[in-house]
């Protein structure tokens, strides 16, 4: 996982929470000193995955609410600054959902290693979006907050529901 998602993390947790819930968080997961990381380094998922059980243990919330507390971040806080260029000509929720297949393969020409989840779209009806996750980490948790995110950066009140463990339905306004 590229170190861009930690990063977000931890500015998140110290900005809401305090530096000691992330540290405290560190060292569940057998990590004294913290390592530097840049955004583009490479992180195994399996040791920022043990991160964010060990902050949901600690913040006392569960994997779902961790993710939509971290999609909001990251949609209001996090990407804006990191990401500017990503949100240019997106006027709504739906104008920027339906383009993050093409902002993730581009990642992907960009970025040495970089392995972004993949999405394909099925329209149910016209406010109805039907988006497929396409990835190994099975972070569909992270997916919900995120799109609960956009929905919150655009000031729309999206529909978010998980229908499976790669499918997610969102209902727009």
């Amino acid at each position: 996982m590229k170190g861009v998602i930690t990063l977000a993390l931890k500015e998140m947790v110290i900005q809401n929470f305090g530096i000691e819930k992330w540290q405290e968080a560190l060292k569940m997961v057998g990590i004294d000193s913290e390592p530097f990381i840049m955004p583009i380094s490479n992180l195994e998922d399996q040791l920022v995955l043990r991160i964010i059980q060990s902050l949901c243990e600690i913040l006392e919330v569960s994997l779902s609410q961790a993710a939509d507390l971290f999609g909001e971040y990251w949609m209001k806080n996090y990407a804006p600054k990191m990401y500017s260029a990503y949100f240019s000509g997106k006027e709504s929720a739906r104008d920027f959902l339906l383009a993050m297949d093409k902002v993730h393969v581009e990642t992907t020409k960009l970025i040495n290693d970089a392995r972004p989840p993949r999405f394909e779209f099925e329209w149910r009806d016209d406010k109805t979006l039907i988006m497929k996750y396409i990835s190994k980490r099975d972070l569909i948790d992270f997916m919900v907050g995120l799109i609960k995110g956009v929905g919150s950066y655009y000031e729309e009140n999206l529909q978010v529901k998980k229908l499976s463990h790669d499918e997610v339905m969102i209902v727009f306004p």
